[in-house]
């Protein structure tokens, strides 16, 4: 793994408050290949929600939410995997564990 990856996140840049430990857990998830923090937006957001938005090329991209912030974070997933990780990342962002 490249020198900023731990746990399977790339560390190079910020996580809102509250992101590193989901994003450890997703990379955790059989498929998830890398899980890279994207850009930070200002946003009126209140609490805590994790939510995949759409696939990507290269695998699916995640909407993270955190007081008065949102973060894109994307993921690296074979095409023949994206539909069961989503599936998962949305049990357990539902269900805290899963």
């Amino acid at each position: 793994m490249p020198k900023h990856f731990r746990k399977g996140v790339k560390r190079e840049h910020h996580f809102l408050k509250g992101l590193e430990k989901p994003l450890e857990m997703i990379a955790a998830i059989p498929g998830v290949k890398k899980v890279i923090p994207g850009r930070i937006y200002a946003s009126d957001s209140r609490g805590f929600e994790i939510k995949v938005s759409r696939e990507t090329k290269t695998g699916l991209k995640l909407v993270a939410k955190s007081d008065g912030s949102v973060q894109d974070v994307f993921l690296v997933v074979d095409k023949e995997d994206r539909k069961r990780v989503w599936e998962e990342i949305e049990k357990k962002m539902r269900g805290g564990k899963g």
